[in-house]
Order: structure tokens, then sequence, then C-alpha cells
């Protein structure tokens, strides 16, 4: 069964200044992929997310998601369409608990009534979400710590917690591994996994260890120079000298 396409990206321009960002992106993003952007430093991965999740103006270009055009609305009118983001410095907040991390995502998922604290209903219901989450990413016995005190690995795992209460479907997450050390690496490989699999989020991940990325999502796309410069399947990229040519010259 062909799959729909979740994003629809169209000759996609973005200028800061005098320096073209981004140009001529085109790319289609489908239902229930995990797709990786590299390339190397400066190349304008992160401005490109910019671009998709309303941080940046563009000058010329369409984005669409799940069919809406995203070009005039704010970024908060485009996590409404379904769009939601993981950031490389991490989007949690450090001096709130897990429990309350979790309870603000969920706020937002569900624009709750100001008063649902007060009902026994909405707090068990809420209760149970958080803990199946929290359980989900190994961090039950962590639910009424700070944040603050989670390792950079943790932290990662309670970004994607957050992002699975998301309503979004398409999670942009900018450089996951940061501050996660090797022996956590697997685990939040697998969580990233359990999003698209289990709860059937579509993902586009931006990401410099390339061991990390080829072994956990379905194409790569290659970015240089603000440009798309080629495109595939993880063996199909990894095998091409155009690859070592980029990082390596």
């Amino acid at each position: 069964m062909k799959k729909k396409t979740i994003l629809q990206i169209e000759n996609l321009h973005v200028q800061l200044g005098k320096r073209m960002i981004n140009e001529d992106i085109s790319l289609d993003i489908k239902e229930g992929e995990i797709v990786g952007i590299v390339g190397p430093n400066g190349c304008g991965k992160t401005t490109f997310f910019n671009a998709i999740s309303g941080f940046v103006p563009i000058d010329t270009g369409l984005i669409s998601l799940n069919g809406v055009e995203l070009n005039p609305l704010s970024a908060n009118k485009r996590t409404k369409v379904g769009l939601a983001r993981g950031f490389q410095n991490v989007g949690v907040f450090k001096e709130m608990t897990l429990e309350e991390n979790l309870i603000m995502a969920i706020e937002n998922a569900e624009e709750l009534p100001w008063h649902w604290m007060f009902s026994k209903k909405h707090k068990r219901r809420i209760n149970k979400k958080i803990d199946l989450a929290l359980e989900e990413f190994a961090l039950s016995s962590h639910k009424h710590s700070l944040a603050g005190v989670l390792s950079g690995g943790q932290l990662r795992l309670l970004e994607m917690a957050k992002l699975k209460l998301s309503n979004a479907n398409l999670l942009l997450i900018d450089e996951p591994t940061a501050g996660v050390s090797p022996v956590l690496r697997n685990e939040l490989s697998n969580a990233i996994k359990s999003l698209t699999d289990q709860h059937g989020k579509t993902i586009v991940i931006i990401e410099h260890d390339l061991k990390f990325l080829f072994g956990l999502v379905d194409r790569i796309i290659v970015f240089v120079d603000g440009k798309k410069y080629m495109e595939g399947l993880p063996k199909e990229v990894q095998n091409d000298p155009r690859l070592k040519e980029v990082y390596f010259g």
C-alpha cells in the first residue's frame, strides 16, 4: 500500500541577511518514515528545521504538512497542524520534575480546562498517561525528581516521552545524541523507533553521529552548502564515495 505524504517541501529558499542558507530544496516525507538529514557544519540543516517550524521566514517555496500550507502560519499554529520539535539543547525544563514536564506536554496537546487539577477523573487519567510514558522510557523511578538531576541520555529520553504525548504526527528531532553517553545511545535509538512503531509518529532527524543514524533511519538526505546534495537508503548513501568527499574532501 502506497504511503501518503505527510510533509511536502517545494523549492524552498531561505536567506538570512545577504547569505542564502537553504537553496531550492524539494523533498517529500512519507507517513511512518524515519528520515535522517546529514551534512557538514554550516550546511543549513538547523535553518531548514527552523523554516519548517516557523522560526525563520522563508523567501520562496512551499511547505505543507498534512495537506495544510504552513507558510502563512505562526510557529504556534504549526503545532496545531501536527508538528512538534525536539531541540539540540534538549527541550525540557530542568527546574521542574519529570511529572511536571509531562503534565505541560499533555496540557499543550489536549488544551485541558484550567480547573482540570480539581477533577479526580482528569487527574486519574493524566496520571496514568504519565506513568505509562515514564515506564516506556525507563524513567519511572525519577517521576518526582527534578529533571536537572538526570544524565544527558535520560534528558533525551524525557524529551522523547514529551514528544510521544504530543498530538503531533511529524516530529523534528535535532542532534538527539548530543550529550548522550555511548551506553545510552542504543536505548535512545530504541526510544525513537518506538515513537514510529508504537505511536505512529513520522520523524525527521538531524544527526552528526552517522553510525547512530544509519542504524535507525529508513532514508538519508545529505545537505551540502544549503542544498539537497543526495539521498537514498542508508546502505546506498553509506557506500557512496560522494559521502566521504562531503566530510573529508
